[in-house]
This record gives structure tokens, C-alpha cells and sequence, in this order.
């Protein structure tokens, strides 16, 4: 961990040395920001379809029999499953759509100016690698912050996540209700 840790700080300051404004260090970081709420937004959906899988609905009745209303939303959930598994398989798609699209178009850009730094200052080159290794860290990313990580959690802990998203999840379903049910 702290080697990959370690070589990102490296890579950043890296790009940031090469930055000549410092709107465009704030540049840097709104992509490495958006990126991070992509592979969030991922993990967040596929959190939520674990937990309402495996949650068990006895764990919910009892704690909607003694009035909580985070355990009353998700029963009611658990009761639409195919619904909300529709709605949460929406979401994992978008995530993933903008993820590829987006981060590994950031990525790339923000690897290129290491390339200078190398002295390598071949068109063809600098972007075939740049793409490449930005799919191969958005592949990373991906796969393991969101996909594995929140699968992992969600499936040891299906009652706390079901009930930590129950709320976020159904705003997801109602606005997406149309697209959703086209799903179903």
C-alpha cells in the first residue's frame, strides 16, 4: 500500500511541477476529484445491491416492529428487489459509462507532461502510452474501490449498509423511476 501510495505522491507532485498556473493545479484536482466521485458513485450502487440481497428481511422486520424508519424503507425495498435491483444496476452503468469515459480521458492528459519531463516528445508515443496506462488506472480504480471494496462491505455487513443507503438509493429510484422501469 504505501508503495502505491507513495509512487502517486510522486506522480502528483510530478504534475504539479509541470503545471506553470495555478488554475491549472486546481484543473488537476477538479478531474482527480470528479474521478474519485465516479469510482464513489460505483461503489456506492453496488454497495447498495449487495446489502438488499443479503440483508435478511427478519433482521428488518424486527427493527421496523420496534419503529425505525431507516428498517421500514429498506423492507419496503427488499420487498421490490427486482425494482431496485433495476435501479441500482442503472446506476452501477452510468457510474461506469462516465468513469471510462471521462477518467481515462483525464488521466491521460494529466500523464503527458511526464513525458516531456522524460524527454519524449513524440506525438504517437506520449498518447498511445498515456491512454494506456490511464486505462490500466481507471481499470484499477475501478475494479477495486468500485467494485470489490463495497461488495466486500456490503456482503459482511448487509443490515448497517441496507440501512446507511436505504434513503439515497430511493431518491436514485425516484428520479431514475422511468428509466428504471423501461429496465424491469
Amino acid at each position: 500500500m504505501s508503495i502505491s501510495f507513495s509512487s502517486f505522491g510522486l506522480w502528483l507532485a510530478l504534475n504539479l511541477a509541470a503545471i506553470d498556473h495555478w488554475d491549472s493545479a486546481v484543473v488537476v484536482f477538479l478531474k482527480l476529484l470528479v474521478i474519485a466521485v465516479l469510482v464513489a458513485l460505483n461503489g456506492f450502487f453496488v454497495a447498495c445491491e449487495f446489502a438488499i440481497v443479503k440483508v435478511r428481511s427478519s433482521q428488518l422486520d424486527t427493527l421496523t416492529e420496534e419503529g425505525n424508519l431507516r428498517a421500514s424503507f429498506a423492507r419496503y425495498i427488499r420487498a421490490h428487489l427486482d425494482a431496485y435491483l433495476s435501479a441500482t444496476q442503472l446506476g452501477v452503468t452510468l457510474a461506469s459509462l462516465a468513469l471510462g469515459y471521462l477518467g481515462e480521458q483525464y488521466l491521460a492528459e494529466m500523464l503527458q507532461p511526464l513525458f516531456a519531463l522524460a524527454g519524449i516528445h513524440s506525438h504517437a508515443v506520449v498518447t498511445s502510452i498515456s491512454i494506456a496506462l490511464a486505462f490500466v488506472g481507471i481499470t484499477f480504480l475501478h475494479i477495486g474501490f468500485g467494485e470489490l471494496a463495497p461488495k466486500y462491505v456490503a456482503i459482511g455487513n448487509p443490515l448497517p449498509v441496507a440501512l446507511a443507503l436505504e434513503r439515497p438509493l430511493g431518491a436514485f429510484y425516484f428520479l431514475f423511476r422511468p428509466a428504471s422501469w423501461l429496465l424491469h
